[in-house]
């Protein structure tokens, strides 16, 4: 008999430390363990169990597992008190009425137990009690530890305390992950709608389009060295600062879009000045939180040199830009500069001395939309001496030179020559910061006329310093030493410090318009007959063009030459008696029909640059205008000024004509 007491004590003893230490590591595992077991008292005062280790169904009568232990359990057996003999560890249970039984004692307080005094159960009653789960977790091991010795509180309370700073640094990451939400959602309902960028740029008149008013356009930058511009970008990978310096304060705003970055300096961007602000657009899935109106954070990241007012964000699924759709226009304007006519074309073998390669657009003739196309064979860039480009316009409004360079499908171009600028006015230009972009009028168009669809899809590499706006939509780019202008690419990667100098492009075909011109009448009857004078019985239009069309004009231009192939002395003459004849008839039929043959003169002498001519028609389109009563008047001294200033012009012009009949008389 003692030796079964001995042998309860030690099972009971072991069934604690074991349960303890499983749910030690269910906590810490953060998993939380329901031991099923069942514990029963036999009529010998033997503990019997059963542990089901790895189910978590209600146990029943009808449960295989019961039956069978129904069926094998002993009668009147003496049960070693091992107790791996009983259970496994972390699954055994006891049983609410065992529990609560006053015969039992804890064996840690040195009371000891008479198992002649323990309730017995009988196996249905032990089979059909209800189970109860022991509290798991931190409230588990607290409702264990008076059951315990000395040296396993011990144990436990380590244990305890290691759990209940997991417990903490996991409240404390779950606190700090709302409250990052919070702030998120509050920074996306404080920041600004960036709205569209042609809200921005409503009235662009420029061959390039919305590119044209950045200085890096791509679909991903990678930025190493100072970029000393504006850019729009899909994704950047931003090792260093950007934005345009201040200079003179020329600029009322820089703005830059940032659909997404991997990587942006916190130094990015220019402080804005007196007269000049920054807007800085961020995509939609940017992080933003401007609770310092002067230092936004931006995906973590603080940005020094913005303000909370100057930031702005991608709202509900709009974008600022839409890099797909400005990159198809792109593209097919790199294609269809391609085609142009050219004006000229070089290859290397072209330049009389390889040390002094020199392109002087000073004599060239713009075509109708007041642009001037060269071709380059791939050679040109890729020799190592300088290309000088003399005779750009530095007017605002002047010429806009297209220089087509084919890159001869090369997987990898490279640009060896430093390029250089002389204007018309003969000052020279070498690349610095600016915010005077006015004199910008050199395009560089990189095709590929071996490609189908003329792109060139290789490796664009600037090796030297280079001037003037790149246009390479489709090909990857690579700046290894100074660039001044727009550099538009599908991958930018700037190696050497760069500078915005924004292409000025005005495709106007008259710079200059008439403001009478848009307020002429329109008349239908411009086929009415005129009286029968000597010389108007064979028009112009009719004579053969005995000379050979240039093969460099334009379409447009060879149509216009073949109505209209010279306007001599006679021709303007033959105009003069026109208008003398209609005046004097009083028909405003004739005069408005002598109107619209002024008007194609005009035309021509623009197209050809004959001022002196455009001078002669403008004022007997202003004595016919006169006449009919539609020159613009703003009061009665203006209208005077007119009358006499066309009075003079008609006198000199009248005496020159006369003049002339009288010697070829």
């Amino acid at each position: 008999m003692e030796m079964k007491r001995t042998h309860f004590k030690m099972y009971k003893a072991g069934r604690k430390w074991v349960f303890a230490c499983a749910l030690v590591l269910a906590m810490i595992g953060g998993a939380t363990t329901t031991a099923k077991a069942d514990t029963t008292v036999t009529d010998n005062g033997q503990p019997a169990e059963r542990a089901d280790a790895g189910s978590q169904k209600p146990v029943s009568d009808h449960d295989p597992d019961v039956i069978k232990d129904k069926q094998n359990l002993p009668a009147n057996s003496e049960e070693k008190s091992d107790s791996g003999d009983h259970a496994d560890a972390g699954q055994v249970e006891r049983t609410k009425n065992d529990q609560q039984k006053p015969g039992l004692k804890d064996e840690s307080d040195g009371s000891t137990t008479d198992p002649d005094k323990l309730t017995h159960t009988t196996e249905k009653e032990a089979v059909n009690e209800p189970k109860v789960t022991q509290p798991s977790g931190i409230s588990g091991i607290k409702a264990l530890s008076g059951t315990l010795s000395a040296a396993q509180k011990e144990s436990l309370k380590n244990a305890l305390a290691a759990a209940q700073a997991k417990a903490a640094a996991a409240k404390l990451a779950r606190s700090q992950a709302t409250d990052a939400s919070a702030i998120s959602a509050y920074a996306n309902d404080a920041v600004q709608n960036g709205g569209s960028v042609y809200d921005d740029y409503s009235n662009l008149d420029n061959i390039l389009g919305v590119s044209s008013m950045f200085h890096i356009f791509a679909y991903e930058a990678e930025l190493n060295a100072h970029t000393n511009g504006n850019i729009a970008v899909g994704n950047l990978i931003g090792n260093v600062n950007f934005g345009t310096n201040i200079i003179e304060e020329l600029l009322d705003k820089d703005i830059s879009y940032i659909q997404n970055f991997t990587n942006i300096a916190g130094s990015s961007f220019v402080s804005k000045g007196n007269t000049r602000e920054n807007k800085v657009i961020f995509g939609e899935g940017i992080t933003i939180d401007v609770s310092n109106p002067n230092r936004p954070l931006v995906n973590g990241t603080y940005i020094d040199h913005l303000l909370a007012s100057e930031t702005y964000q991608d709202k509900n699924g709009n974008t600022y830009i839409d890099f797909d759709a400005e990159f198809a226009k792109l593209k097919a304007l790199n294609e269809s500069l391609g085609g142009k006519s050219s004006e000229a074309s070089y290859t290397n073998s072209d330049f009389d001395d390889p040390n002094n390669r020199v392109i002087d657009v000073t004599n060239m003739t713009p075509n109708a939309d007041n642009q001037i196309i060269i071709n380059l064979s791939p050679d040109v860039l890729a020799g190592n001496t300088p290309l000088k480009i003399v005779g750009l316009s530095p007017e605002e409004t002047g010429t806009t030179v297209i220089i087509n360079v084919d890159t001869g499908g090369q997987a990898d171009y490279h640009v060896n020559s430093p390029i250089k600028i002389t204007y018309s006015d003969g000052s020279d230009r070498d690349n610095h910061e600016t915010e005077d972009f006015g004199d910008n009028h050199l395009l560089w168009n990189f095709i590929d006329r071996s490609a189908a669809d003329q792109q060139y899809h290789g490796n664009l590499i600037f090796d030297a310093t280079f001037q003037g706006s790149v246009l390479a939509p489709s090909a990857d780019i690579t700046v290894n030493h100074n660039l001044d202008g727009n550099i538009i690419g599908k991958r930018v990667v700037v190696n050497g410090e760069t500078h915005r100098w924004d292409l000025q492009d005005h495709n106007d075909k008259d710079e200059n318009p008439d403001p009478d011109e848009y307020d002429k009448p329109v008349t239908p009857d411009i086929e009415a007959p005129l009286p029968e004078i000597p010389g108007t019985e064979e028009p112009d239009t009719e004579e053969p063009d005995t000379g050979t069309p240039d093969e460099n004009d334009s379409e447009d231009e060879e149509e216009f030459e073949h109505e209209r192939p010279d306007y001599g002395d006679e021709d303007i003459d033959d105009i003069w008696d026109d208008m003398i004849d209609a005046e004097e008839e009083d028909s405003r039929s004739a005069e408005e029909a002598v109107l619209n043959e002024i008007d194609s003169a005009i035309a021509w002498a623009k197209a050809h640059g004959d001022l002196v001519l455009v001078n002669e028609l403008e004022a007997m389109r202003n004595r016919l205008l006169a006449d009919l009563g539609e020159l613009p008047q703003t009061n009665e001294a203006n209208s005077r000024a007119i009358q006499v200033i066309g009075l003079a012009l008609l006198t000199s012009t009248l005496g020159a004509v006369i003049l002339k009949r009288r010697r070829q008389n």
